[in-house]
Parts: structure tokens; C-alpha cells; sequence
């Protein structure tokens, strides 16, 4: 298995360039990690480069977790953020919220992300005064 890169995972799931995709494809096969940080990546150039909506965003994500081949770790955790970002949160801020467990508190001026992640969040969300 190998990791890869933001690039790879785009020709994945957008099949704008078939001779890519077919060797992103091919790692895909012998097995791929997909860090937290491609995975923000990754929403952020579909949202941004390639102007998907945020449904078809969440789609693209939880199709790609889905796949044979395709290990991203901590499976729940990353369900509960493709859950979340379905409801309308950041997908940022909930892969930041997954990262943060060992910690006992997340600190963030964010007077809404509480709300956005629900009372399910893995760590205490606290605005510091």
C-alpha cells in the first residue's frame, strides 16, 4: 500500500484525464492511503476548481471511502464527518474536530461549530473569552 497525493484522488473521482485515471486507478488496485489532509484537499479543489455542489462533494468523498483498495482510517470517525458536512458543516472543521480527540478541548473562535457538529462531536468545542 501506498499513500497518495490530492492529484490522484481527483482523477479518481472527476475522470478529466483517462490516461491518468486509469493509473490512479491502477494504485487504487495494489491499495492506497488517503491522508485527512488530501481528504480536505481534495473537498476544497471539487468545491473550489471544480465548482461541485456540496452534495455532490460529500457523494464524491464517501464513494472514494467506500472503495476497495481505498484506506483512510478511523472509517466511523470519518462517517460521522461525512455526516456532518451532509448537514452543512465545514468539512475542514470536522476532519480538525477528528484530529483533536486526544486533546481534551478544541479552542476556536467559532461560535457555530458547536452547532455545526453536533452533539456527537469527538472533542469539547470551547470559545476561549
Amino acid at each position: 500500500m501506498i499513500a497518495v497525493d490530492t492529484n490522484i484522488v481527483v482523477r479518481l473521482l472527476v475522470n478529466d484525464d483517462s490516461e491518468q485515471r486509469a493509473k490512479a486507478l491502477s494504485l487504487v488496485e495494489g491499495g492506497i492511503f488517503v491522508s485527512r489532509s488530501v481528504l480536505m484537499e481534495t473537498e476544497w479543489v471539487l468545491r473550489s476548481a471544480y465548482r461541485l455542489a456540496r452534495q455532490a462533494v460529500n457523494d464524491a468523498l464517501a464513494d472514494l471511502l467506500a472503495l476497495d483498495g481505498v484506506h483512510a482510517g478511523d472509517a466511523e470517525m470519518l462517517d460521522w464527518a461525512l455526516d456532518r458536512h451532509r448537514a452543512g458543516a465545514d468539512w475542514a472543521d470536522m476532519l480538525h474536530l477528528i484530529d483533536a480527540r486526544p486533546y481534551p478541548a478544541f479552542a476556536t473562535f467559532d461560535r457555530g461549530l458547536s452547532r455545526a457538529a453536533g452533539d456527537k462531536a469527538p472533542v469539547v468545542i470551547e470559545v476561549p473569552v
